[in-house]
């Protein structure tokens, strides 16, 4: 896999692969969309050429396309999107791959259940776990898991693709909401005993709804941002992590929301952001545009960010993007990196 180990080259072209934009936007662009203190940058020493970080995709086998340029934007912007200098990096890693996933409809009708491998110790052998879910407004799904003997220890939670780690309370014992991805929902908790837990939800209002998830494991984040129906950053329209929104808003079909999944953990960390969008009660038409972002850190630089999208509309079948992200070097600290087309924009119609 190609790494960030030659310098800086001063270019003005932008690139893309499979219409990916990948984009680097520098202090004066976070500094206009984020604020002062999001601009700030610290000069670090950078990291060996190979990266701290390296693995193999959790989320999926992945078929290698490799992006040849990154842009650097390094001048303040009329919009966010759209550099007046650009820098390329050469040969970054960025890996995609295409599949379709159906939902399951042939599933039971209901069921809780818990199960232990043979193969544990005795005293882990005579542990249960238990796993309800419930269905929610906005097509999310209430989830209460209950092991006493996994107090305070990760578990995985696994739903038609989406994944999330945890950590269970000191009594054993967690709560916690999860995006619906398929009608007939089920849902697996997992340990790393190898004790598991299932349950399933019917969640019939699945299909007046778009959702787009974005998942990752290792150091750092990525946020979706949503910009509704002409909005720019900063405006009301702009959804992200820091203006999230909540589900009633989407309930009544007034616009989108953004829900935050997973716990940041050391060694290996499953985490995701959901964006939900009332497609099929939407009281506005127009399209809504989507791009994904990642800010370059002290703690994730010069490391491996992999991911994976999943995009479903209208209840119809998953779209799954799978993706390897070799972050720049410490001396890109402060900037944000920008996957203009990883995403489907959505485009809402009167109904």
């Amino acid at each position: 896999m190609a790494r960030f180990k030659n310098t800086i080259l001063a270019s003005a072209t932008m690139f893309a692969a499979l219409g990916t934009g990948f984009v680097m936007q520098s202090s004066p662009v976070a500094e206009m969309r984020y604020g002062a203190q999001a601009a700030k940058t610290t000069a670090l020493p950078s990291p060996p050429a190979e990266p701290v970080y390296s693995g193999v995709n959790p989320f999926s086998g992945v078929t290698s396309l490799e992006l040849t340029s990154i842009a650097y934007t390094s001048a303040p912007v009329q919009r966010a999107l759209t550099p007046d200098v650009a820098i390329v990096l050469p040969q970054s890693a960025l890996e995609l791959s295409d599949v379709d996933m159906s939902r399951n409809d042939n599933a039971p009708e209901v069921f809780v259940r818990a199960s232990t491998p043979s193969d544990l110790s005795d005293n882990v052998a005579t542990c249960s776990a238990t796993l309800e879910a419930r269905p929610m407004a906005a097509a999310m799904v209430d989830l209460t898991l209950s092991a006493p003997c996994e107090a305070n220890n990760r578990v995985t939670l696994h739903h038609n693709g989406m994944m999330i780690t945890e950590q269970m309370d000191q009594n054993g014992k967690l709560t916690l909401q999860m995006p619906a991805l398929s009608q007939t929902a089920i849902y697996m908790a997992a340990f790393e005993t190898g004790l598991t837990a299932m349950a399933q939800a019917d969640v019939t209002t699945l299909d007046i709804y778009d959702r787009v998830v974005v998942q990752w494991q290792g150091p750092g984040q990525m946020e979706i941002h949503a910009l509704e129906f002409g909005a720019d950053y900063g405006d009301a329209g702009h959804v992200w992590s820091e203006a999230p929104r909540s589900m009633e808003v989407a309930v009544h079909g007034k616009g989108g929301f953004v829900s935050v999944h997973g716990r940041a953990m050391p060694d290996q960390d499953l985490r995701a952001q959901v964006y939900t969008f009332p497609s099929g009660t939407a009281a506005q038409t127009g399209e809504i545009a989507l791009t994904v972002e990642t800010e370059v850190t002290a703690e994730n630089c010069g490391r491996l960010l992999e991911g994976q999208s999943l995009q479903i509309t209208g209840g119809g079948a998953l779209s799954v993007r799978d993706l390897t992200l070799d972050i720049p070097t410490c001396d890109a600290t402060g900037g944000f990196l920008v996957l203009k087309n990883l995403l489907q924009d959505l485009k809402i119609a009167r109904n």
